[in-house]
């Protein structure tokens, strides 16, 4: 099945939650979502459908962005348990990319105070630098 176009708001409701939809028509609607850069939904068809590729493809492109919701919501879809390591790289992706709220907030999941102390601090140069 071949989809065109987005489907609006009540459309999308029926689809995931409503109606019988197979996993490749919710896969092919997570695929044109992805398209238009609607991650958070593109998301919502790849979990419905129960595809970890395209779960795992959104997980890997909030991570680069620095985006801790949606990171953390694929996470949560793959059912996956983050560690450390995952925000902290996370917090580092955000501060680059000057998303520093969405920095603070993976820091905030963070529980080893040391690396936290230091993160933060690496943060704040980059934003003094930014600025700048």
């Amino acid at each position: 099945m071949s989809i065109k176009k987005l489907p609006d708001y009540r459309l999308k409701q029926k689809i995931l939650y409503i109606d019988k939809t197979s996993p490749e028509t919710l896969v092919n609607y997570g695929e044109l979502y992805l398209a238009e850069g609607a991650l958070s939904d593109a998301l919502d068809f790849y979990a419905k459908a129960g595809n970890r590729p395209g779960m795992q493809k959104i997980k890997d492109i909030a991570l680069d962005g620095g985006d801790s919701f949606l990171f953390q919501n694929a996470s949560r879809a793959l059912g996956e348990e983050l560690q450390d390591t995952d925000w902290e790289t996370l917090a580092r992706n955000a501060a680059g990319h000057g998303k520093y709220s969405f920095a603070r907030l993976a820091l905030e999941k963070i529980n080893n105070r040391e690396r936290l102390s230091a993160l933060a601090d690496s943060i704040k140069a980059e934003e003094a630098k930014q600025g700048a």
